[in-house]
């Protein structure tokens, strides 16, 4: 009885110390128009937004001042031709323009609606001198743990693990038209017992940087398919009539 029991200890030791992943971050693009090319973004202005909030997530309020700053941290890596508006200088030429006012009314409309109105977006554009926005958004900051190892009912290691989820989309302020929106993910894991905890702007950090890859002025797009071979046209030919 004693062996088989040290047996069991000893597999589940081994499947406990098996670490999870300590770093990972993903990035989806959810939609883009057929004219959201690498080549269409040269030369422009694109101004971070704050960042929209949930109504039904009050705790967003604490982090959601600090994601509009980690993206543009992630985006000025690599501007590829384009320039970026820090949230900052945005607020700041809003309120030289007197467009305080136009701005706190898009922004109720949008988190009701997730509609920004055309007339309005059109004048912060002409305040922030910018032909592109970036809207983005907090949907998720998640911490938990979790046990890896547990004997007759007592864990003894456990795994701290947050998570964060932010969607964006970019506003073509012009037009007042979504031209393209995306998704992103980080997730950092570490020992409860000898980790210390991981902070928000860590996580979030990741969700940006994957983020800032998709973006349609960084991902260039994909080569044609080669013609298949089956599908060729067959060689023409002439029946040939008989005399």
């Amino acid at each position: 009885m004693r062996p088989r029991l040290l047996i069991i200890i000893l597999l589940v030791l081994t499947a406990g110390c098996a670490k999870p992943p300590a770093q990972t971050k993903y990035a989806w693009m959810l939609y883009s128009v057929p004219s959201a090319t690498v080549g269409s973004f040269v030369g422009q202005s694109v101004a971070l937004f704050p960042a929209a909030k949930i109504e039904w997530d009050p705790n967003q309020e604490v982090y959601r001042e600090t994601i509009a700053g980690l993206l543009f941290a992630a985006l000025s890596a690599d501007r590829n031709g384009l320039q970026f508006i820090p949230v900052d200088m945005v607020q700041g030429r809003i309120n030289a323009a007197g467009a305080w006012d136009d701005f706190l009314q898009m922004y109720k409309d949008y988190e009701i609606t997730s509609v920004l109105r055309k007339d309005l977006l059109a004048k912060i554009g002409r305040a922030t001198g910018a032909r592109y926005a970036i809207v983005p958004k907090l949907l998720r900051y998640q911490q938990e743990v979790f046990d890896r190892a547990t004997i007759v009912g007592i864990s003894f290691l456990k795994t701290r693990q947050s998570t964060v989820d932010i969607h964006v989309q970019i506003w073509d302020m012009e037009t007042g038209m979504v031209i393209w929106q995306g998704a992103g993910e980080g997730t950092e894991a570490t020992e409860f017992v000898s980790g210390s905890p991981i902070s928000f702007l860590t996580v979030a950090q990741r969700a940006c940087e994957s983020l800032a890859l998709k973006m349609p002025w960084t991902v260039a797009p994909p080569p044609p398919a080669p013609p298949r071979k089956d599908l060729q046209q067959a060689p023409s030919w002439t029946p040939r009539l008989e005399e």
